[in-house]
């Protein structure tokens, strides 16, 4: 595997990155105890890998959490999260790890959470524990189609993972964001006023091009270059239901640079030069806000060493 920018080899991303579509997901985030060697939570983490289910577990940490494990090297631009707040706000919930379950049986899907938590529990504490479902041709729970925009193929590979010859190269930025939908509010536009929210048509999901594409659109606040590169990202977001009371969808996505996040997120809540801000944020509400570093399948390896010896090899 390489980069189209770079002929040298890119070392292999964790399990499942690129396993679309991955219809049922679970995501934990956790919390590092104090006091708890760094060999007892490698421990704890190899055992938490180690399953024979027909699921994917990617391993993400937070800034603290991979100084705590791995002080000898970190990725330069690995941060954690702090609160935005301009015309709208998002709040920062930066947790240690982050467990992204994925598979297309929910019962394997909740099995591997149940064992990854009973592994981690003399270790860590659960600070977020939620589950997701993908919809009918992949469409939120505000019936617009999710993830339209992602880049395909070897694309992905280039905005999803941090270049050869890069500190951590191989694995990516991950950022995590729960949303809560005000779906009652978002349901009493009219179809024209939500395609002008996000920016496509809900039935074709066509994206509105001219003088219907409202600058504050999701679609015109997300979609944006720097100096002629466009900041692509990829995305494996997935609905979830709590209760009538907490529904929404659970953001995360994999870049080759922290900017490419932040800049969107940054367009998103007005704090950039033009002060507009997303439309969509009047409609659903950022609950948590985390970034993560995830490693390449070998420096995860490496990270846990004889402790992940049975951890899955990468089959991307």
């Amino acid at each position: 595997m390489t980069n189209t920018a770079s002929s040298q080899p890119l070392p292999a991303p964790q399990a499942g990155l690129y396993r679309e579509p991955g219809n049922h997901a679970h995501y934990l985030e956790m919390t590092l105890r104090d006091g708890i060697a760094a060999e007892d939570i490698k421990h704890a983490l190899a055992l938490a890998l180690l399953q024979d289910l027909d699921t994917h577990i990617a391993l993400a940490f937070g800034s603290q959490g991979w100084d705590r494990l791995q002080p000898d090297w970190r990725p330069a631009d690995l941060q954690p999260f702090t609160t935005l707040a301009a015309k709208h706000q998002m709040p920062a919930t930066q947790a240690d790890l982050l467990f992204w379950i994925h598979g297309e049986d929910r019962g394997e899907v909740m099995a591997a959470a149940i064992h990854i938590g009973q592994s981690m529990a003399a270790v860590a504490d659960v600070q977020l524990d939620i589950s997701g479902f993908k919809n009918h041709e992949s469409r939120d729970l505000t019936g617009f189609v999710d993830g339209t925009a992602n880049p395909k193929e070897e694309k992905r590979i280039d905005a999803a993972q941090i270049p050869a010859g890069q500190p951590g190269a191989g694995g990516s930025y991950v950022f995590s964001q729960q949303w809560r939908h005000n779906l009652q509010s978002f349901q009493q536009l009219t179809t024209e006023q939500q395609e002008a929210v996000i920016g496509r048509t809900k039935r074709d999901n066509i994206e509105l091009e001219g003088d219907a594409m409202p600058v504050d659109s999701h679609v015109s606040r997300t979609d944006v270059k720097v100096d002629g590169v466009g900041m692509k990202i990829y995305r494996r977001s997935t609905p979830y239901y709590s209760s009538a009371e907490d529904r929404g969808l659970y953001f995360i996505s994999f870049a080759c640079e922290l900017k490419r996040i932040s800049i969107q997120l940054e367009r998103m809540v007005g704090a950039s030069d033009d002060g507009i801000a997303d439309q969509l944020m009047g409609y659903s509400q950022p609950l948590t806000g985390s970034y993560w570093f995830m490693p390449a399948q070998a420096d995860l390896m490496q990270l846990l060493k004889e402790q992940g010896a049975g951890v899955a090899e990468a089959d991307d």
